[in-house]
């Protein structure tokens, strides 16, 4: 079950992205892409997707490397429209749900089946907004995978 949570409730490296998001956005609604340096991102890197908002779609302008590993697929490029695995349409109605809101969500889904290895694998999820002016431009998207132990993936 994926649930929408509040972002206290995300493990303590995935806020200190949101803080840097709030912090670049400043007075705005959110940071534009160009706000965010490489160098401040390096903590999250293999983690984050970089989306970008089309038309009725969305295009995975980045997609992880550690999530590339993880699903042992790589979206780089792709549409979420192009993409047949179920979990793209969990993406796009989060996605979605961004754009239509215009704000940050947080998401949690339990652990779950997943893979061809047939892993046990949860995540959480972090969506927030980018764009120069009044429209979201794109989607900044932290995904962090984790065991049943809790190991971080």
């Amino acid at each position: 079950m994926i649930a929408e949570i509040e972002e206290a409730e995300l493990p303590s490296h995935m806020r200190d992205l949101v803080a840097l998001w709030r912090a670049k956005a400043g007075a705005r609604h959110w940071p534009a892409r160009r706000d965010l340096l490489f160098e401040e991102l390096v903590p999250w890197l293999g983690r984050l997707h970089l989306v970008e908002v089309l038309d009725g779609d969305f295009r995975f302008a980045v997609f992880g490397t550690a999530t590339m590993g993880v699903m042992r697929r790589e979206y780089t490029g792709m549409r979420l429209s192009e993409i047949a695995d179920p979990l793209a349409r969990v993406w796009e109605r989060g996605y979605a749900d961004a754009v239509t809101r215009r704000m940050p969500l947080f998401f949690h889904h339990p652990l779950d089946v997943y893979g061809e290895m047939r892993e046990h694998v949860g995540w959480w999820r972090v969506i927030l907004p980018l764009g120069t002016g009044a429209t979201v431009e794109q989607l900044l998207v932290l995904i962090q995978v984790y065991r049943p132990d809790g190991a971080f993936v």
